[in-house]
């Protein structure tokens, strides 16, 4: 028990030089557990990891989903969040201070995760499975630190002492790319020790080894490693297959842990039972006549008259034009009817006004602002795009044109290219069916920041059409300022010289 007790004393230290106090204390505290009494079993083990999991809907959520898809040249939203209209700083950090805090407190309970089972009394060669599932949600949780603040402390430490308490709160900002190195030699010294299958075949929809293999693309990609990437996304495919075996309405929120999907975060609403909630679907659904089903003038009986949908996330012009007119995705995505009847939206200004988000993102049954959809984060259709743009970035022009065509293929055969139209044209092309098929997957602003073009895309796009991010875009916004606090607490050891 005195064990127990001092981690929990240590938890709530770590979290004064790591995190909110506040919000961390809102977290539950059995779910870091002492390596003295526990770790006696499989089951403990797994129960260990299962608090790895807990920080997930705190980082992808209604916060992260605006930030990434919603101030970019795909959609902005006309909100006062400070995200929305790019008026965050160190002072006032958005959804970044939110992000630092659960996303240090999953790195915490992994590090404790794999300290554990590492001298846990069970068999050794159970071990390395365990191991491997900590040592991927923690790579997810740096890739999101990585992607949002670019430099940030990496440290795979056990908080288990007050000498590592201090040595950790003394830790500055570690360049991205050798954090993003380690962790991709890491997931590749442990992806062979997980189940090699879909996800949706693993009980419980835990992480398997094509999210380890996700996340070593994902990161070799920013690091322009396109090598590295081919590698991860050809073992995904092994399992994967043919992608037109997967339907497009594996797609949508609402059908959770889909054959297709690699990573899902897990949310679930019930009227009498477990409410793990997002507000994701009410930014994403047409404007409703209160108390009634009818949404911006038609009737969705499947939707319901409970939900009071926020004004919502609005696609840019250029978004709009990206799709043709007999592209399925257009109509999942972008909602301009529904059963055949025409929103009033867009049919203002004699039929060229804006679209709704599509079903995709609705959720049947919304209750007033929570929903029970999953929130899908990678999908085998982005492995394949990831696997074209690296293929074309090391001069494999077919391997390129056979993995962007397959996902075209899916949507409309007619879609695929011809022929390899040159290296910088198909990259042209392949950021243009990003945007197509992945819209809302918690990725299009780090894709722009990764290619080198989110301010200049930005500007082009939505900064014409909305006037506040006109007039507040910053090149420095491309990624997000540690917050105030956090720096103060450091000592001074952190810093945002882009912020200035």
């Amino acid at each position: 028990m005195k064990g127990m007790i001092h981690k929990i004393m240590l938890v709530a230290l770590i979290a004064l030089s790591m995190s909110s106090c506040s919000k961390f204390l809102e977290e539950n505290p059995a779910g870091f557990v002492s390596p003295e009494g526990f770790y006696k079993s499989e089951n403990q083990c797994i129960a260990a990891l299962n608090g790895c999991y807990i920080n997930l809907t705190d980082v992808f959520n209604s916060d992260l989903i605006i930030a990434l898809e919603a101030t970019t040249d795909l959609a902005f939203l006309n909100s006062s969040q400070l995200d929305a209209k790019f008026e965050i700083s160190p002072a006032n950090p958005g959804m970044g201070d939110n992000v630092w805090t659960a996303c240090y407190s999953g790195i915490m309970y992994c590090n404790a995760a794999i300290n554990g089972i590492q001298h846990a009394t069970i068999a050794e060669e159970k071990k390395p499975a365990f191991i491997a599932e900590a040592v991927t949600l923690r790579a997810l949780y740096y890739y999101v630190l990585t992607s949002t603040f670019k430099d940030v402390p990496f440290y795979r430490d056990d908080i288990n002492s007050l000498n590592v308490l201090e040595k950790i709160a003394k830790t500055g900002r570690m360049n991205a790319d050798d954090t993003r190195d380690s962790l991709i030699k890491e997931l590749q010294e442990y992806v062979p020790h997980m189940p090699q299958m879909r996800t949706s075949a693993v009980p419980q929809n835990r992480v398997s080894a094509p999210m380890a293999y996700m996340l070593i693309g994902k990161l070799a990609l920013w690091n322009k490693e396109y090598a590295v990437c081919a590698a991860a996304m050809q073992e995904i495919r092994k399992i994967y297959g043919q992608l037109t075996q997967y339907p497009l309405t594996d797609t949508y929120f609402r059908n959770k842990n889909t054959p297709e999907s690699i990573f899902e975060v897990q949310y679930i609403w019930s009227a009498a039972g477990i409410k793990k909630t997002s507000q994701v679907a009410c930014f994403f659904t047409p404007a409703k006549t209160a108390g009634t089903n009818v949404y911006d003038g038609v009737t969705i009986p499947e939707l319901g008259a409970e939900g009071n949908p926020y004004n919502s996330v609005t696609p840019t012009e250029y978004f709009m034009d990206l799709y043709d007119l007999t592209d399925p995705r257009r109509e999942i995505v972008l909602a301009y009817t529904y059963n055949g009847a025409y929103f009033k939206r867009p049919m203002l200004n004699n039929g060229t006004g804006k679209a709704w988000m599509g079903p995709k993102f609705w959720c049947p049954g919304m209750n007033n602002v929570a929903d029970g959809n999953n929130q899908k984060v990678f999908r085998y259709a982005d492995a394949l795009l990831m696997l074209a743009e690296a293929a074309n970035e090391t001069d494999d022009p077919a391997l390129a044109l056979q993995c962007i065509n397959e996902v075209k293929a899916r949507a409309n055969a007619a879609f695929a290219l011809p022929a390899y139209p040159g290296k910088s044209e198909f990259m042209m092309e392949l950021k243009k069916e990003r945007g197509r098929e992945l819209m809302g997957e918690y990725g299009r602003k780090w894709d722009l920041v990764r290619w080198g073009e989110f301010f200049q895309r930005v500007s082009e796009t939505s900064a014409l059409e909305y006037d506040i991010i006109k007039n507040n875009l910053r090149p420095y916004h491309e990624y997000y300022p540690i917050p105030d606090k956090e720096v103060v607490r450091s000592g001074g050891i952190l810093t945002n010289p882009a912020y200035k």
